[in-house]
């Protein structure tokens, strides 16, 4: 019947999706704006426009600073100086200035070499530093993608969204 599933009289809209800014990195305030919240999660997830990779905050203060940009392998672990091959053809390094766990034992106490079952183009994320105040995850993509990064409140999270390349054949 041509409807893609959606039931008759639905509110849902065919907009097309909308890419990403880009590939350059992305820089708000970090490595200086620190913060008193502490990582206590990450997951993905995946849209009909995108997959998003989500950071999730907790605790109080203000949104740390964070740089995200794509990185060469090996990855280097922070503070050992060993190396380690992230999944994919492409690496994807996001910065937080903010604990995940801090020293306390407070906040994520999940694996840090995580393999997702509910996306297709995100292969690896790894957690290569969680030190000084600061934490590091690589994620292992299968190309090089445009990418968006947005902060959430409520609880506070980092939300680093790319483009599947097929939500985009539609244009």
């Amino acid at each position: 019947d041509g409807s893609g599933g959606v039931p008759h009289g639905s509110s849902v809209t065919t907009a097309p999706c909308v890419a990403p800014t880009g590939t350059d990195e992305f820089i708000d305030g970090f490595p200086l704006r620190m913060s008193s919240l502490v990582g206590v999660d990450i997951r993905t997830g995946a849209h009909p426009c995108f997959e998003r990779v989500v950071i999730e905050l907790g605790g109080s203060g203000e949104m740390p600073g964070v740089r995200v940009g794509y990185v060469d392998d090996p990855v280097t672990l922070s503070p050992s100086d060993m190396t380690v091959e992230i999944a994919g053809d492409a690496t994807l390094l996001v910065a937080v200035a903010a604990w995940m766990p801090d020293m306390e034992g407070n906040g994520w106490a999940g694996p840090t070499d995580i393999t997702p079952t509910n996306v297709e183009h995100i292969l690896e994320l790894r957690q290569v530093e969680n030190f000084e105040g600061m934490h590091q995850w690589a994620i292992g993509l299968d190309a090089e993608r445009s990418f968006d990064v947005v902060f959430l409140d409520s609880p506070s999270r980092i939300v680093i969204v790319h483009v599947m390349p097929s939500s985009l054949d539609s244009h």
